[in-house]
């Protein structure tokens, strides 16, 4: 799932975390998170301890940006199966 791509690729690694809310960034500020998350109003770009106020129970996993871009590459090859001018 492109929009909460980083999440997704975590829940990927960690399928514990499927049912969970969950935020990649930490207590200073959010980089995205889950639907489950989301339905607590825990948004992107939001600092981290607002997002644990609105969900107590809110995971935070550490952002590991040279594994989404590896993905996202994986992503990208995908694509251009589908449009060479991707």
């Amino acid at each position: 799932d492109m929009d909460m791509f980083f999440a997704a690729v975590e829940i990927r690694d960690n399928p514990s975390l499927k049912d969970k809310p969950v935020a990649i960034g930490g207590m200073g500020m959010i980089s995205t998170t889950n639907y489950v998350a989301r339905k607590y109003g825990v948004r992107s770009a939001m600092p981290g301890f607002m997002g644990k106020k609105l969900c107590p129970s809110l995971v935070f996993v550490k952002p590991n940006y040279s594994k989404y871009a590896k993905v996202a590459e994986k992503v990208r090859e995908i694509l251009r199966d589908y449009d060479p001018n991707f």
